[in-house]
């Protein structure tokens, strides 16, 4: 979308327009999953996440602030909402009484391993090798097709360090690629 119809679009939705709200909840969606996905790896968590986040972005579009690129504000508020719900996710698994971690049946941790193996045979891949940061910085440039400068503030560090994390993620993605027999790993990863 270009800047004149984003605005208008955003300005509409902040006037209560219900087709606005959904035409920007329909163009966001993949992207706002794929972003928190990266960094929660948590499918039921990232699609309540982005329920969360457009049902508060319903509840105050008045109160919102406009904005040149719904995208961006959208990644924004959705980081903010999945470190949240993984803090919030991390407390329901503590006793508040005495701090320690609740314990589970059996059959639910058999269940939730399963489900933690099957997660972690899909991210197999050169980029799981990528550092935190160097995941979402790439993410965010070449995915989301976010600008250098945008990056840095979503992810409140100089431009230049954007720059670095861009340069050493493919940097180190271009070494493990060039591996001889990386692929067959890989695979046979993927397969176990």
């Amino acid at each position: 979308m270009t800047v004149p119809v984003e605005d208008e679009l955003w300005q509409r939705f902040r006037a209560g327009d219900e087709q606005a709200f959904t035409t920007i909840y329909n163009t966001h969606f993949a992207t706002l999953y794929r972003y928190g996905y990266h960094i929660a790896s948590d499918d039921e968590l990232v699609k309540d996440t982005i329920q969360t986040l457009f049902v508060e972005l319903w509840r105050g579009r008045r109160t919102l602030s406009p904005t040149d690129s719904i995208k961006f504000y959208l990644l924004k508020a959705m980081r903010r909402q999945v470190y949240r719900a993984i803090r919030q996710q991390a407390a329901l698994l503590t006793d508040p009484d005495t701090g320690n971690t609740l314990t589970f049946s059996p059959e639910f941790d058999f269940i939730t391993l399963e489900v933690q193996q099957q997660q972690q045979a899909q991210l197999r891949q050169a980029i799981d090798q990528l550092s935190h940061r160097q995941k979402e910085a790439i993410t965010l440039l070449y995915i989301d097709e976010l600008s250098y400068p945008e990056i840095a503030d979503m992810m409140a560090v100089q431009v230049r360090t954007v720059y670095n994390l861009v340069y050493e993620a493919l940097e180190r993605l271009r070494r493990l690629l060039s591996q001889p027999g990386f692929w067959l790993l890989t695979m046979i990863g993927l397969l176990v």
